[in-house]
């Protein structure tokens, strides 16, 4: 099989030859292929080239884009202030965020009359002052553009391109950022029927936004950010009366359109697990951080839906390729069984993380992740 053949046969519930590997990778494909962190971020000349020799390297089915360490991206999408590794952090550490509050109760009413575009323009101009409306639509115009172009080069190598649109999942994800998660925790309580009206207005226009970059770029599937709106954080009133309608319509939506929803969900998910039962079957990835029980996912939704993960940061970064390939092959013979699984670390490979670590990851998948 090819690798694309090899996921397309995971994602349906049908078992292929072997377990697909495929690593969230971002800011460690400079460390690996030798350039700075600062020019992964901002150079997309150096980051594709850095992202084949990774994906190569390491013989993965399938690679990320760095779409989670793409500068341009990071300042239009994320509603909080970007610290860049090489001018505010040391050199080669990961990009952080100052999570201030930039957006005010009566930006809701200007998402839900005017949509996201001028709500987003609005909240992004507070954080950077100097970014104008011209500059930002032309940067994504740009960006747009190189992952088309970096996803065909992937596929050139026989790799496949994980996402071709990054969406930071629900309303509440983006605006427990753009209040701060303090407040927006709050507004759940104080504001519900505002931010419903907003979080529809927000979930159509993103859907429809991410639908258009993807019949551009060819690349089917589409990375839903949750975590933020897990368990962690909010009630299961707030969950099943806010949350999960908006992501039943985004899922519903995506799979609609002929897109598979990556459903990264960082922290720990395992109690609203079984509400995904809900989604329709053999077309969504849930990836998982390390946090929720990847084996409650496969027994409560291993018949419907791809599960990929988990090989935890600090793992690869602290632990010996013995224990990392111990861990991988525990995931391929439990996680694994009867197809379904995709072996990836749990949410991105950390800066610090050892060679020989991510290394056992394919040869975990060489030696144990073979069907027949």
């Amino acid at each position: 099989m090819t690798s694309s053949e090899r996921l397309d046969a995971v994602i349906s519930g049908t078992v292929p030859d072997r377990v697909p590997l495929a690593p969230l990778l971002d800011h460690w494909a400079a460390i690996h292929s030798g350039i700075s962190v600062y020019d992964l971020m901002t150079d997309p000349d150096k980051r594709i080239r850095a992202i084949l020799k990774t994906a190569s390297d390491f013989k993965w089915d399938m690679t990320f884009l760095a779409d989670t360490a793409n500068e341009t991206l990071l300042r239009i999408g994320v509603a909080a202030r970007l610290k860049m590794p090489g001018v505010d952090l040391p050199a080669n550490c990961a990009h952080q965020f100052e999570e201030t509050g930039f957006m005010q109760v009566s930006d809701y009413a200007l998402l839900e009359t005017q949509g996201v575009v001028p709500f987003f323009l609005a909240i992004v101009g507070r954080i950077y002052p100097e970014m104008t409306m011209e500059r930002a639509l032309a940067d994504l115009a740009r960006v747009t553009e190189e992952i088309k172009e970096h996803g065909r080069l992937l596929r050139q190598s026989g790799i496949e391109p994980a996402v071709g649109f990054v969406i930071p999942g629900c309303s509440f994800e983006y605006f427990s950022l753009a209040r701060g998660i303090s407040e927006g925790l709050l507004d759940l309580r104080r504001h519900p029927e505002t931010m419903r009206k907003a979080g529809k207005r927000y979930c159509a226009d993103m859907l429809a936004m991410a639908i258009s970059a993807i019949v551009q770029n060819g690349i089917q599937r589409v990375f839903v950010g949750l975590s933020r709106s897990s368990p962690v954080f909010v009630s299961t009133k707030h969950f099943e009366t806010i949350i999960l309608p908006e992501i039943e319509y985004i899922v519903n939506g995506f799979v609609n359109a002929g897109i598979t929803p990556v459903l990264h969900c960082d922290t720990d998910w395992t109690k609203f697990l079984p509400y995904f039962q809900k989604f329709p079957a053999g077309k969504c990835i849930l990836e998982l951080d390390g946090f929720t029980d990847i084996k409650a996912a496969k027994e409560i939704l291993g018949k419907r839906m791809a599960i990929m993960g988990d090989v935890p940061s600090t793992l690869t970064a602290n632990g010996t390729k013995d224990e990392v390939l111990d861990y991988c092959r525990n995931l391929i013979k439990t996680v694994g069984v009867g197809g379904g699984f995709i072996l990836s670390t749990g949410c991105s490979i950390p800066v610090n993380a050892k060679e020989e670590n991510i290394l056992a990851l394919t040869e975990a998948v060489e030696e144990w992740g073979w069907y027949q």
